[in-house]
Parts: structure tokens; sequence; C-alpha cells
């Protein structure tokens, strides 16, 4: 039997894919096999890929039906992994030449059914090396090497690496435990990781920098700030059924909420403005699943995410930004959130106002037909009857404003009917000439004073955008600064 099988999951990485392979053909660790699969390149990755597997046995490529995503790719591998312990590497990484001889001895010394090994980021725009404690895995710091179970990390496991690439996993415990990525979705790696860690009787930790995960690389899935973070949400809901089979998730049920809201809630300000009420509602959809006891609600209120939390459950996509921007206004927490928030109002308003002024020239001209074509009294009629339908259209927009506008205007029609009945009894033409002026001089007057408003409302949403943008510039300078200065201790 292979000692270990690694998964390489590729869709058009020709820039990286060389230095990837490279690292694992001259492994320390002769007895591998490298699963290639190919997620339909269009770019040079396959030619690439085919060179090496030319001159190396080891190297096996397989292909997905169509763009299937890295989720389905790494299931394929699985599929066909005949080594003792499975390893994943992203193509666009690399690792050191010993990583899986030392990470297959601490497996095996220590009989565990994952083995994890710290890692090194590159930032591919910046060409430096950095480290975090998340991907050093400092959380689990007081264990060292030796083995430990998920009981033990109780108050540790929402803190821990999620991603599959700096772990290898013992064979028999995948397959006993039925474990599989979620074909189409990305972030897989997140239930992924909690479905196989909360299984797990042993896990142990190699303390060595052996993997390099490679990020701020163009056309990267991870940095895509659009449609595709949607995935988070059923991603994130799968693993929370995962944490409620767990023997401590009552006690640690606050602080998962919290970690779910935040999460979540962090993706949402990464969105382009067009996904944001759509993403909203997923996400309400989500919280409202999430079923609490009285107890739970007080558990709750100490905590961060609680406001957030509560007021998208109760809320509508536009209260909760109004609750939002009040709540952070003088604050720089999310305040690139409530500039799109701001954004989405001001573009609102002004297509609102294209749109009625179309309206008002259309209704001025079937006005003037009406004129010609009915008697007074029906023309009377029909003005109420289009008043009417105007009203509800208001109603359902719920543009309070507007509504009380439209009804000020029925209720003055009103007395103008009982005018027009006294005029009738005078005589006819007096009764047309007197109720054309009339009438003209009531839509001006009624149309200027929509004009007013409309000035009015634009005026107060222009300063209250013109205030955000000032708190974010604020802040993003204040951002610049904070790295600036972080980047000049980290290079002396």
């Amino acid at each position: 039997m292979t000692k270990v099988s690694i998964i390489v999951p590729f869709h058009n990485v020709g820039n990286y894919i060389s230095k990837c392979l490279s690292t694992l053909i001259y492994q320390t660790l002769d007895d591998i096999e490298i699963i290639c699969i190919d997620d339909s390149s269009d770019d040079d990755s396959l030619d690439i890929v085919k060179a090496y597997a030319q001159n190396d046995t080891r190297i096996k490529i397989l292909h997905t039906p169509g763009f299937s995503g890295q989720s389905t790719a790494r299931n394929i591998g699985l599929e066909i992994a005949s080594g003792e312990y499975i390893g994943f590497v992203d193509a666009d990484d690399w690792i050191e030449l010993d990583m899986f001889e030392k990470m297959y001895n601490a497996a095996k010394n220590a009989g565990s059914d994952i083995t994890m090994c710290k890692a090194q980021l590159y930032d591919d725009k910046e060409q430096t090396f950095y480290t975090d404690d998340y991907y050093s895995l400092k959380v689990l710091e007081r264990f060292g090497c030796s083995c430990f179970s998920p009981p033990d990390t109780k108050d540790e496991i929402l803190k821990i690496n999620v991603v599959v690439w700096n772990k290898i996993y013992k064979k028999d415990f995948l397959q006993d435990i039925n474990a599989k990525f979620q074909n189409g979705f990305i972030y897989e790696d997140l239930p992924f990781f909690f479905e196989t860690y909360l299984k797990a009787k042993k896990i142990n930790i190699v303390r060595e920098d052996l993997y390099y995960y490679r990020q701020n690389r163009t056309f990267s899935t991870m940095q895509n700030s659009d449609k595709k973070v949607y995935d988070r949400i059923p991603m994130v809901e799968r693993t929370y059924n995962i944490l409620k089979q767990w023997e401590f998730f009552e006690g640690k049920k606050p602080e998962i909420i919290n970690w779910i809201v935040d999460d979540i809630f962090h993706r949402y300000t990464l969105l382009e403005d067009k996904y944001y009420e759509d993403y909203y509602a997923r996400m309400k959809e989500f919280f409202l699943k999430i079923e609490l006891t009285q107890d739970d609600w007080e558990n709750l209120k100490t905590s961060y995410c609680y406001d957030e939390f509560k007021n998208i459950r109760e809320r509508s996509y536009f209260q909760f930004w109004n609750f939002l921007i009040e709540k952070y206004k003088s604050s720089n927490k999310r305040i690139k959130a409530a500039e799109h928030k701001c954004n989405l109002d001001v573009l609102a308003i002004k297509e609102y106002l294209e749109e009625y002024k179309k309206e008002a020239q259309q209704e001025k001209e079937n006005i003037e037909n009406w004129w010609k074509t009915f008697s007074e009294e029906e023309r009377i009629r029909e003005v109420k009857r289009r008043l009417d339908e105007q009203f509800e259209f208001l109603e359902s927009k719920k543009n309070y404003e507007m509504k009380q506008l439209y009804e000020e205007l029925n209720n003055k029609l009103l007395v103008q009917e009982k005018e027009l009945k006294k005029w009738q009894a005078e005589s006819l033409r007096q009764q047309k000439e007197h109720l054309t002026a009339e009438f003209e001089w009531k839509f001006k007057e009624q149309k200027q004073f929509y004009r007013d408003e409309i000035a009015k409302q634009k005026y107060y949403y222009e300063n209250n955008f013109l205030l955000v943008k000032i708190i974010l510039k604020l802040y993003k300078i204040s951002f610049q600064i904070k790295n600036r200065i972080k980047k000049f201790l980290k290079k002396n």
C-alpha cells in the first residue's frame, strides 16, 4: 500500500503549478502517489501536468465532468486514492521537500487519525512571506507535539485552522465516517473539517512550517467578492448542524452563534452592492432556523454579535441598514458596508426621481386627454379613480411622504367636486371655464409642492451620505497608516 496519496485539484494555474509539482515529486518520502484532477482548465496547466507525468509514474491525471469546482475534484481524488494516509495540496501553493515524510512518521508513531502542521503565508502581490496565529496553530500550542482529542479542545475548537492542505488523514478513518466534500460549493473545507475533527480519536501536530499558502493571487477563487460568497451560508449552516451533534454543544451555543454571525456577516460586507439584498434574505432565512430558548437569548445578550443577530432576524433589509448605520455612525466598525448601503439608497432615489418625472409627464398628458373626452362629472370620477390607483401604488412602496401628498390632493378634489356642483347651477359655460382654470392652477401648485418635497428628501440623503463618506475616509486613512506601521515593524 502506498504510504501517502496527495490530491491536487487544478484550474488555470499555469503560472504556478510547476513549482507545486516540483516540490511534490522531490519529496523525501518516495512512496507517494500524486493525484492531479483537471477542472476544465483552458490555459496550459494540463499540458504542464502531462509533461511531469511522462517522467514520473506516480502522477495520475483525472478530469472533472465540466467545470465542477474544487470540491468535486477533491471527491474524485478521494475515490481512487490508495494511500494509507491522504493529503491535499492546492495547485498554486508549494511545500517543504520533507513535509510528507515528517507528517507520515508523526501520524504513524502516534496512531492518529489527523495530523496537522504549521504553514507560512506568501503575498503574491507584495512577494513577501509572513505568519499569523491562525495558520501557525497557536491556539493549540499548549499540546506541543502530544496527541489530543476533540473534547480536549472544546474551548479552542472554533479558532482552529479548518483548511485541509495542512493536514493528512488516515484513509480508513475517512472511509469509516464516509467523509466527503460538498460538491459544487466553495468554502467546502469548513464542514469537512468539523465532520472529521469531531469524529477523530487522536490528533497530533508537527510544529514546523511545512506548507506555503499563496494569497492575493490574481483570479483566485477566494479573491472573488461576488455571488460565490453566497456559498458561505449553506456551508456554515451545515457546520452548525454538525456542531449540534457535539456533546458540548449546549454549553458552547452562544459562542457558536457569535462565531456564525461574525463569519457570515463579515462575508456580507465584502459583497458588491447588487448582491446585498439577496444575500441578506438568505442570511436571515438561516438565522431564523436557529432555535433558541429563553435562556439562550439571555446568554446571548452579553455577546458582541447579539445586536446584529437579533436585528437580522426581526428586521427587513432596509430597516436593518437603518439600524446598522445608526449604531455605528460614530465608529469605524463595518463603515464599508454602511457606505455600500448609502450608495444603494442614493441610486434608488435618483432612479425613482427619474421614473417619477416620466410618470408625471405621462399623467399630465392623460389628464389633458380626459379633459377633452369626458364630461365634468365623468372627469372627476376618473381622476379620483386614478388617484386611488396611485395611492395604492405608493402604499405598496411604503412611501409615507408621497402618500400624504396624494391624500391631501384627494381631499382637495372632494372640495372641488362640491364647488363644481354649485357652478353647474349657474351655467354650463361658466362651469367649464372656471373648472379648467381651477384645475390647471391646482395641478401646477401640486407639481411645485412635489418638487419641493423631493428636493428636501434629496438634501437629507445627500448630507447623510456625505457624513458616512467622511467617516469612511478617516477610517481608511487610519487603516493605511496602521498597515504601513505594521509593515515597517515587520521589515525592521
